[in-house]
């Protein structure tokens, strides 16, 4: 990691943003202790957005709300962070809300053990009941995504929970634990949220909180909500009473919406704001400034694919297919659309999960291509077909290119622009995309998790509704086979990718990369599935 350095003299920074003390490279990763007085003594924290959210509700919701989740409530069990890459890892379950948990001999009953310490910001103690309720919310709300997250850990009913006591909270598993069974606690769909706020503030119709919680919320963790203004900020404020180890040091945190990712780098450039997400072009110029950082590593099976619906004009033809795949110029869009802020990958697979093997036919032969369109049944008069976009974003970019490439073997990509909720609508509230550019980071760097997500039947995901009963079959299979049995996973792995390639459903265009801009005076950075940064453990570089 870079070396933290002193930010300029400014004439004029956002109130409480100055930082002044030298700081030091960055040696190691954790909640470091705080003293008392010290608990949210430090300055405010500006965390700059492109988009307002359309709710704060951590079971429905995207990864902006999704980084407030983490620290606006709880989960039972959390991950322990490398300490040498501040990575999250996956593997390493370690308490939160729960302070033990039991694993029946025939593993099918869990068992959690709750922190008596742990409190709302109401100081209500938190309840086996409340995890009970986030849950059923969840299950029974259909609560879009966090509801197939809950489900990927291989709890389809409320039936299998179960309340012993005030403190004692119970899973059961018919089949016997699976894959995910545990980990999946650490997920912010499984975040515990106070029943009885909800029910004290809901409408009477608002059964499952879906209208208070877009502006409301009652949590347990290190920050609470403030103040917000509606498409344009939203403020947490430090919990002094948190009642967890990771106390948090700075004053609040800022979620400020500036929709120009120009203007984000520049407020990073001048020391206005300490984090932000941007594009390719932002980070390629902050990479080399002395007042931010730039934080770039390959996200665990994320892979960026364009993909269509086989059954959609003119995708109906394979041959169409393969051409397009043959067309794209996957250089190219590393080096013009990532700035070399992402990876080069040559399978749906990410180049750092399990299996991973390069497959040459994804790579780009325009002459093979060209073959191909003539070779199909549409030959010189293939159907105009369109790809919606959030505006501004690398997807938009990564359209672009493809568009033009396109033409060049005869074919007409419409490009439509969205706004992050208008196209949020289409994918997620209509799953009515029929061509796609898309990205998933997955909370498990599993491609059959992937997969699950991305492709099967029912998925929240699936925004091309593609269908097809074996890739059903082995991705649910797949969650229940235990974590050390890697052979008869990648068996199920195989066959499915298999499927998908077979029939040629997508094109890989690179993996994601896990890329922040943040404040050369903030240390402690760390990354937790999703791309969430666990806010509460960062300290000034000292």
């Amino acid at each position: 990691m870079p070396p933290c350095k002193l930010l300029p003299p400014l004439a004029a920074l956002l109130t409480m943003s100055a930082f002044v003390a030298p700081v030091k490279a960055q040696i190691a990763f954790e909640p470091k202790a705080l003293t008392p007085d010290q608990v949210g003594s430090g300055p405010r924290l500006i965390y700059l957005h492109n988009e307002y959210p359309a709710t704060l509700d951590p079971q429905n919701t995207s990864a902006f709300v999704g980084q407030m989740a983490m620290e606006l409530f709880d989960t039972l069990v959390t991950y322990a962070i490398d300490p040498t890459t501040g990575i999250a890892d996956q593997t390493k379950v370690v308490p939160r809300l729960a302070t033990s948990w039991d694993i029946s001999a025939d593993t099918k009953v869990l068992t959690f053990h709750l922190d008596p310490a742990a409190k709302f910001w109401d100081g209500s103690p938190v309840t086996a009941t409340d995890v009970y309720w986030s849950i059923e919310r969840a299950l029974v709300g259909r609560m879009g995504w966090g509801t197939t997250q809950i489900e990927t850990g291989g709890i389809l009913n409320v039936n299998q929970l179960k309340v012993i006591d005030a403190q004692t909270f119970q899973v059961n598993y018919p089949e016997g634990m699976g894959r995910y069974s545990l980990r999946n606690f650490a997920s912010m769909s499984l975040t515990v949220m106070s029943k009885a706020a909800c029910e004290a503030g809901r409408a009477k119709n608002d059964e499952w909180c879906v209208d208070w919680i877009k502006s409301h919320a009652m949590g347990s963790g290190p920050y609470k909500l403030g103040g917000q203004r509606s498409g344009e900020y939203i403020v947490t404020t430090a919990n002094k009473e948190y009642w967890g180890d990771a106390k948090p040091f700075y004053s609040e945190v800022m979620y400020r919406v500036v929709p120009d990712a120009q203007t984000r780098m520049l407020l990073m450039e001048s020391g206005e704001a300490q984090f932000a997400f941007l594009t390719p072009n932002e980070y390629a110029v902050l990479q080399n400034s002395p007042y931010a950082k730039v934080f770039s590593v390959p996200s665990q099976q994320d892979v960026a694919v364009l993909r269509w619906k086989p059954d959609t004009p003119p995708f109906d033809d394979d041959n169409i297919r393969q051409a397009v795949i043959k067309a794209i110029p996957y250089e190219r869009l590393i080096t013009e659309v990532c700035k070399g802020f992402c990876t080069p990958v040559q399978n749906l697979v990410g180049v750092n999960t399990p299996g991973y093997k390069p497959d040459p036919e994804f790579s780009t032969d325009v002459e093979a291509a060209k073959a191909l369109v003539a070779k199909s049944k549409y030959a010189s008069k293939v159907p105009s077909f369109e790809v919606p976009v959030v505006n501004g974003s690398t997807n938009m970019s990564a359209a672009v290119i493809i568009q033009d490439a396109l033409r060049g073997i005869g074919m007409d990509m419409q490009i439509k622009p969205l706004t992050q909720n208008a196209f949020d609508d289409i994918a997620w509230g209509k799953r009515d995309l029929k061509v796609s550019i898309h990205s998933m980071g997955p909370w498990w760097n599993d491609f059959m998790y992937w997969a699950y997500w991305m492709y099967r039947t029912d998925s929240a995901t699936n925004h091309i509704r593609y269908s097809n009963p074996t890739l059903d079959k082995n991705v649910l299979a797949a969650l229940q086979i235990p974590q050390e049995n890697e052979a008869d996973y990648l068996k199920l792995q195989d066959e499915t990718l298999g499927i998908l390639n077979g029939e040629h459903l997508a094109a890989p265009l690179f993996q994601v990369n896990w890329n922040a801009a943040v404040s050369s005076q903030i240390c402690d950075v760390n990354k937790f599935p999703w791309g969430t940064i666990a806010l509460s453990w960062l300290r000034p570089c000292d």
